[in-house]
């Protein structure tokens, strides 16, 4: 199972959600021992040559509003999907959508919440 976490200002791998991983993969870095150039980020590639590989990571630059904690069905059909995959970082999803993960954790298109601030 290959998954991305989504925290502001992180450089981001690709994730793929649930995958099957494919036979007789080859990596030319670790993710544990990152020794890629500044620019890239040691991530897992599911295309040919899959592996861990040296690529160009997402930046994670955060739109405006919070993830909802919980939704119902109605309110959002996706929220109980268990094998989907939209998003890794917020740049990702279309207008002000956000990646936020549903109630079974996998990183969808949401829109966000938004407070008003109280005037004083």
């Amino acid at each position: 199972m290959i998954f991305s976490s989504i925290n502001a200002g992180e450089k981001i791998c690709p994730g793929y959600g649930y995958i099957l991983l494919p036979e007789n993969c080859t990596s030319t870095c670790s993710k544990e021992n990152d020794t890629c150039s500044p620019d890239l980020k040691c991530c897992f590639r599911v295309e040919e040559p899959c592996g861990y590989h040296c690529i160009v990571p997402k930046d994670n630059e955060p739109k405006p509003g919070i993830c909802p904690v919980s939704l119902s069905s109605a309110q959002y059909m996706k929220w109980y999907l268990c094998d989907g995959h939209e998003c890794d970082v917020d740049n990702d999803c279309k207008r002000a959508d956000k990646c936020c993960y549903n109630a079974c954790g996998m990183p969808l298109c949401i829109a966000p919440k938004y407070f008003r601030r109280e005037l004083t």
